[in-house]
């Protein structure tokens, strides 16, 4: 009896938050399958209607799954990219993880002890909602809470980005952007069984891997080496379908609906000052940066603002590609920026714990 309620829980949760994503989507949120999933499964919890589900399971497949999703980034076209543009890249990303750990540790003082030192680095980490909740997992932080303030502060960015990236592009002259390097990677729609499996096998060993050696959010970050190590090794860019990508945050979703309670909601309503600072202290540390990078380099403002937001990345390329930004910049610096963000916060955060 118990396997059959587990598995008609997981069912009919996966459905409600199928249906989230699809209303999410009709209505043109941004990162619709992860914001109106977690919505609908928010508030099916928050009204006590709690259904048993394989909660462990789901876990591990959104874990490695999102995993795989931040490694099919990384081939050699990226690489590529990266060297010639080595230097804004890196530094992009060095100010994006200190931004984020200076804001976290800001939010701390401000929260004044109700909510913990793991938990405001990973709300105020410029990654995702998926990763930075993955991470609160792993670290034992307030998931629903991350997922709360990653969530406002994703929705304040989609908002506001179009208008800011507007009224600059109205003011802002033309630049001469770098060539785009040929790419040498092949995006694939369909794979034989064998590099399936095989793909499969390396991304699933190392996520266990990283596992057993205790590293923080092992699971995605173990598959995210491994997807992008067979792409460098085989020149090949193993991508996911876009239903098996909506799948893995909506069962990310479900996953972290568990943690919200109306706890969550009561402390977002007395954390709604330091919950606006973080926000815009972020979002201001970002414009910063695009002004460097733009005195730097001379890319147009455009580029510069896109290239450095702390947004998701799939989101700022449809905004690049309508405001004429240069995507390839703007791809390339999202992309080092959310690995090294993933990679790096978790290990600085462990130096505070």
């Amino acid at each position: 009896m118990e396997i059959l309620a587990r598995s008609a829980g997981t069912a009919a949760l996966f459905a409600v938050g199928y249906a989230g994503f699809r209303g999410a989507k009709k209505m043109g949120w941004p990162a619709a399958a992860m914001l109106g999933s977690l919505f609908l499964l928010g508030l099916l919890n928050l009204t006590g209607l709690r259904l048993p589900f394989y909660q462990a399971p789901v876990s591990f497949v959104s874990k490695v799954l999102s995993g795989v999703i931040l490694g099919q980034r990384i081939d050699r076209h990226m690489t590529s990219a990266v060297r010639k543009m080595l230097f804004p890249v890196s530094l992009a990303s060095f100010w994006m993880v200190m931004a984020s750990i200076a804001t976290g540790l800001l939010l701390f003082v401000l929260a004044g002890g109700r909510l913990s030192l793991m938990t405001c680095l990973a709300s105020s980490s410029a990654g995702g909602i998926a990763e930075m909740s993955i991470f609160a997992m792993s670290a034992g932080a307030d998931v629903g809470i991350v997922a709360f303030f990653q969530s406002v502060r994703i929705i304040v960015l989609y908002a506001t980005l179009p208008f800011s990236t507007a009224w600059l592009a109205r003011r802002a002259p033309g630049a001469v952007l770098p060539k785009a390097p040929a790419s040498g990677a092949q995006t694939r729609v369909s794979f034989t069984p064998g590099e399936i499996a095989r793909f499969a096998a390396v991304t699933g060993a190392l996520a266990l891997l990283f596992e057993a050696a205790h590293f923080p959010s092992a699971y995605m970050i173990g598959a995210m080496c491994g997807a992008g190590a067979m792409n460098l090794r085989s020149g090949k860019v193993m991508t996911l379908p876009p239903w098996l990508r909506g799948a893995a945050q909506i069962c990310l979703s479900m996953t972290i609906s568990v943690a919200l309670s109306p706890r969550t909601i009561h402390l977002a309503r007395e954390l709604f000052f330091p919950l606006a600072f973080s926000v815009t202290l972020i979002q201001a540390l970002s414009f910063l940066l695009a002004w460097i990078m733009h005195r730097l380099t001379r890319w147009d403002v455009m580029t510069a603002v896109l290239a450095t937001c702390p947004g998701g990345l799939s989101q700022v390329m449809f905004f690049a590609e309508d405001l004429r930004a240069d995507p390839l910049i703007v791809g390339v610096f999202h992309a080092v920026r959310m690995i090294s963000i993933v990679v790096c916060v978790p290990l600085i955060a462990r130096l505070f714990a």
